[in-house]
């Protein structure tokens, strides 16, 4: 004859077993931090305890300590449930942190987050920590190449160790690249154009452990010393190249993203005029 509980036990053990599922269902609640949405070739995810699961369609989850990996030639794009998107080309590597946090492990990727108010959010490399509070940016390491492109917005960039030495090209006013050119009038033209060419760059050198990066600017590091120039032609097809290869994925993004802006501002708005 099976074993039965006393009646009076059932309503403690029922509570038990909610009370079990609430805990199970949050803790992966928390866990979860988005999906992938798209993914071409070879993409796997590492998770914490180092399985590997190979990708094979979308909207594949995206849970705390994740690994995201492509293969050669392969990519895939990702949206996170704190307001950002990532794409990666091939041979890159992603980690999913804690809340507010990635870690760029390799390759390049880029990435794109609305605004937010309060903690910015973080991006990990193995030459700087990024904070971000709602801009566009790639970050590339990879054969010795180590740099951050910036489309949109400003990222604080902070030296893991150490100061960074920073060179800085700026370019002239329009008035003093004007005057400089004046001042050549009686050279010939071909060595005019040549030496305007050189004076319109100024180099400044500053030495700091964390700076900001203003939009449509370009830094490089080599070690400690970081090179920092205006966004080339070039830089700005990589955009357009990551760009396409999230579509309309990336422009329903960014409608959402200004719909939470919007709402975020006019919160603030309403704050502001409770407060006067």
């Amino acid at each position: 004859m099976p074993h039965r509980f006393p009646l009076s036990l059932h309503p403690l053990l029922n509570l038990l077993l909610s009370a079990l599922l609430f805990v199970s269902a949050g803790a992966d609640a928390d866990a979860f931090r988005g999906r992938i949405l798209k993914v071409q070739g070879e993409v796997h995810i590492i998770n914490q305890q180092g399985k590997q699961y190979y990708l094979h369609g979308s909207r594949y989850p995206v849970r705390e300590m994740d690994t995201i990996v492509t293969a050669e030639s392969s990519m895939a794009v990702v949206r996170f449930n704190d307001g950002s998107m990532s794409v990666l080309k091939q041979n890159s590597r992603l980690r999913v942190e804690k809340t507010n946090w990635l870690s760029h492990l390799g390759g390049k990727i880029y990435f794109t987050f609305r605004k937010v108010f309060g903690e910015p959010k973080r991006v990990r490399t193995r030459f700087a920590t990024i904070g971000v509070r709602g801009t566009t940016f790639i970050v590339t390491d990879e054969n010795d190449m180590q740099g951050v492109a910036l489309k949109e917005g400003q990222v604080e960039v902070e030296s893991p160790q150490g100061e960074y030495e920073i060179h800085r090209q700026k370019e002239m006013d329009e008035y003093e690249a004007f005057r400089q050119q004046m001042a050549q009038q009686q050279q010939q033209l071909a060595d005019e154009f040549a030496q305007y060419k050189q004076q319109t760059l100024r180099e400044f050198v500053e030495y700091k452990k964390q700076f900001v990066l203003q939009a449509n600017r370009v830094i490089r590091f080599d070690g400690r010393r970081v090179d920092e120039t205006a966004m080339s032609a070039q830089d700005r097809q990589e955009f357009e190249s990551f760009e396409n290869i999230a579509g309309e994925m990336l422009q329903l993004f960014r409608q959402q993203s200004k719909a939470h802006r919007d709402a975020l501002q006019q919160q603030q708005n309403m704050d502001d005029w409770l407060d006067e």
